[in-house]
Formats: structure tokens, sequence, C-alpha cells
């Protein structure tokens, strides 16, 4: 019966472009809807939280009257559809992210897409009270106050008004100061990504690695033992990446070495994939 099915269905399923669309939506909105109450739900906020659970089974299900082409980015620049469109993970696939620099628990966020279908992960932010926000929007994940950083030490974490610009870089407060915007210092001990992953039993393979920390980025790739972890895709933030330049590249060049080759560029992204043993 079910090779059967299979033979029948295959056709409608793939040979048209259109049909595999709608299909594919359909299989993604069945997931969310799927993983709503199991994601977004938590006791510690009933009301508010089932409130949110309902306005995402609105929002899934509205998206199968919107276009069979429909694919909702939650990210600054689409960065969450360009590491689905890599990994290519099937609608009931569960994995594992490391997202540094988090941020809002949702806007502009690389990894709240895949939430919703059921992935989970560890979010790592400065800001004391975005990570507050995540046991609300995304109580299944483990978040973590903390600035990561290749050593330990005392440093200073400027929260600036607009926070997806906050940074532990002094030199990137010229830019908030000539906009007007206001901020203020935070004197906080720095850690080690390994160090997090290890205190919170991370397992080794996790499948997606991003860092967003306003040219703190090689710092934090350091800090992560490449012996003991091997994530499947990196994501890094690199506004300094030039194409005519790439193999000067520092963090191209650091990843390279470590086992990693580049597979794209997206405006201040760049993405790295683990070269198969």
């Amino acid at each position: 019966m079910r090779d059967y099915l299979k033979e029948k269905l295959y056709k409608s399923l793939y040979n048209n472009a259109y049909s595999r669309s709608f299909y594919t939506l359909l299989g993604v909105v069945i997931r969310e809807m799927q993983c709503s109450f199991q994601q977004f739900f938590t006791w510690k906020y009933p009301i508010r939280s089932f409130l949110r659970v309902f306005g995402i089974l609105c929002s899934t299900i509205i998206r199968l009257f919107l276009g069979r082409s429909l694919k909702y980015s939650f990210a600054f620049t689409g960065e969450d559809r360009i590491i689905e469109g890599i990994l290519k993970p099937i609608v009931n696939k569960k994995g594992f992210y490391v997202d540094i620099g988090c941020n809002h628990p949702k806007f502009f966020s690389n990894t709240y897409g895949l939430y919703k279908k059921g992935w989970t992960g560890i979010c790592i932010d400065g800001n004391t009270e975005l990570i507050r926000k995540y046991k609300l929007y995304r109580p299944k994940d483990i978040a973590v106050n903390a600035i990561v950083s290749n050593n330990t030490r005392e440093t200073n974490f400027y929260e600036i008004e607009n926070n997806v610009l906050s940074t532990i870089v002094k030199s990137n407060l010229d830019e908030a100061v000539n906009l007007g915007l206001s901020y203020k210092t935070i004197n906080i001990k720095t850690r080690t990504l390994s160090s997090i992953l290890r205190e919170y039993k991370i397992q080794n393979d996790f499948d997606i690695l991003s860092i967003d920390a306003e040219e703190h980025d090689f710092e934090i790739l350091n800090s992560l033992d490449f012996r003991i972890y091997s994530p499947k895709l990196i994501i890094v933030e690199d506004e300094t990446f030039d194409f005519e330049s790439y193999s000067d590249n520092n963090i191209v060049n650091y990843l390279t070495e470590k086992g990693y080759r580049m597979v794209g560029y997206v405006l201040k992204n760049a993405y790295f994939i683990k070269k198969r043993s």
C-alpha cells in the first residue's frame, strides 16, 4: 500500500513546481502548528503565552491562503531563509543552534524561524532585559546573559539605546554618539564560548553557530575549542569582507584551517559549512 501511494503521489508532489511548493508549504504549516503549544506555552506566563500560541496558530494557518511561495523571514536581511536553504532541513527535523549576540528573541532574529519549527538552542547576549524576554517568547531555549570573548577578563559592555548596536568595542560608540543615541556602561566579566557550552552540556556536533557581536566576532570564534565542538554551519557577521581580497580575511583563513569551507556571503554575513571528513 505504501509503495502504491508513493507511486501515485510522486507525480503530483514532484513533477510540478506549483504543487511541490504547495505541499512543501503545507508541511511547514503542519509542523509549526504541531510545535506551537510545545514551543511557546509556559506555565510561568500562562495567559500571555497562550495568547501568543493562539496568534502563532492564526498566522500559520493564514500562510496557506497568501500564496504557495510565501516564506516568512524574521532576520534582519533574510539570514534565516539562507540558513534553511543551505541546510535544507526537512519539515520534521529538529535541530540545535547556538546564537551569540542573539538580541531580541523574535525581532531581527536568525533563529526564531527555526524555533517555530521545533528547533531549540542556547541564546547568548549581554543585554539583561533582552535575555529576560526569552522566558516568554522562547521558553524552550537556554537564554544566557553573558559577553563572550577569547579570554576571561573584566570589560565594559556599552548598552546602547538602539540595542542592536550594543558592543564591548569602545570605538563603535562614536557612531552611536553621532546619531544622538544614549548608552550606559556595564562592567562585566567575559566568558569563553567553550566554557558556556560545557556548563550547559551542549552536544559537540550541534547544527548552527550564529555570531553577531559588532566587530568582536573573530574573538568569539577563537573562544570555541574546535577539537571538541564542530557545528555544521557557522554564520559570522563581517562588515569588512571583500571578495577581491577574501583570501586575506582573518575569519575565512581561521575557519578554513578548522575544516570549514565558505559557501557564501550575503550583505553582512559569511556562511561556512563543515567539510566532510
